[in-house]
């Protein structure tokens, strides 16, 4: 663990963090599954392959999109 994240985690105690858990996330919760987006991907990725017009057409992140292709769906060449 480095000295930067030892002295966060230090300060969060001082400031009144009484547990280790994980706390609430904020922003919008996930509404579907990874394989349901990773078949919307999929769909997309054969009509156009282009990951930044398929980031904005299911409106999720460029970095989400290129991860689903590289690791879910185990594609080696997308377009940026």
């Amino acid at each position: 663990m480095s000295r930067q994240a030892i002295a966060k985690w230090c300060n969060m105690f001082e400031n009144g963090r009484t547990d280790i858990d994980n706390a609430e996330r904020e922003g919008r919760p996930s509404t579907e599954t990874k394989s349901e987006i990773a078949a919307r991907v999929n769909e997309s990725i054969l009509a156009n392959r282009r990951v930044a017009v398929i980031a904005n057409k299911l409106d999720i992140s460029h970095g989400s999109v290129h991860k689903i292709t590289v690791k879910n769906l185990e594609f080696s060449k997308v377009c940026a």
